[in-house]
């Protein structure tokens, strides 16, 4: 019964992640995308106001169907593998009480490596399609034709593309999420009784906070990630080889600076979204409890 309530509040939270988020997830993965050699927009602000433009309030909403439908999978999968993954750490160290911020860290690490295997392929869909930009040939039409022409003509490995580089960032990132999260709780809640049962409120701030340190901790590789995944499907074909030779590049080419393109959308959506992530999760478990 347990399991079941943390994958119905998951994915609540996956829903209200992308309709507050999604807007600004396209923005950002415009940004990022944007090589040396080929720079269609002047900024954040000049982007949005294109994408508007050109596409619509829809264009912002490229590829939403992958995330929506991945985000409930994704948020479900995550907070149901961190509380298989604290349980775990409790039965090793043989903890009673509350975890402390290293074992929930190492918790959250485990519970991460679970959850990849569902992020990567989510990624990989929703950044295709929203890298593809007006004026330019479509490769794909919705998220679901992307899908099954990468599997038909990759197979199911060709959906994993770029997880190497999803698990520098997503890895780290979902250790560090988690642990701020709960250090901002004990912080907020600290003046009150319930520590454990944290107001709305708190969750609200508490989840801004952790979503922000997350961001801030792994942004460049995040760059990388988008960068290898929004990459040709065909090997033959890519710019990049690996990982590193795409760090390499964007440093070359780009400099310092490159490893940051989107990075103030990003903030400016990090924030708000995951203080729904942990809010919304936080009162379907309460819902559920009475």
């Amino acid at each position: 019964m347990k399991a079941l309530k943390e994958i119905g509040a998951g994915t609540c939270a996956g829903i209200a992640q992308v309709a507050v988020g999604h807007p600004f997830d396209t923005i950002k993965v415009r940004m990022q995308n944007q090589t040396h050699e080929m720079k269609f927009f002047n900024g954040s602000i000049d982007c949005l106001r294109k994408t508007l433009k050109h596409e619509g309030i829809t264009g912002l909403y490229k590829g939403a169907w992958s995330p929506l439908i991945g985000a409930m999978f994704q948020n479900a999968a995550g907070f149901f593998s961190f509380a298989i993954s604290k349980d775990l750490v409790r039965n090793a160290y043989n903890i009673k009480g509350r975890m402390n911020m290293k074992e929930t860290f190492l918790a959250a690490g485990i519970s991460a490596c679970m959850a990849l295997f569902v992020e990567t392929p989510v990624d990989l869909l929703k950044v295709k399609m929203q890298a593809q930009l007006h004026g330019q040939k479509a490769e794909y039409r919705s998220v679901f034709h992307a899908g099954y022409k990468i599997a038909q003509e990759r197979g199911i490995v060709g959906l994993y593309q770029g997880m190497y580089g999803n698990a520098w960032r997503f890895v780290p990132g979902r250790a560090v999420y988690f642990t701020a999260y709960q250090g901002a709780i004990e912080y907020l809640a600290c003046s009150t009784v319930e520590v454990d049962r944290p107001s709305l409120y708190q969750c609200f701030i508490a989840g801004g906070f952790a979503g922000g340190i997350a961001w801030i901790s792994t942004y460049p590789f995040d760059v990388i990630r988008n960068r290898l995944q929004a990459d040709a499907s065909d090997p033959s074909m890519r710019k990049y080889k690996g990982t590193f030779d795409c760090g390499k590049q964007i440093a070359v080419k780009e400099g310092f600076h490159g490893f940051f393109k989107g990075f103030t959308v990003c903030m400016v959506r990090a924030i708000p979204v995951n203080a729904c992530i942990f809010t919304t999760y936080t009162a379907a478990m309460r819902a559920m409890e009475k």
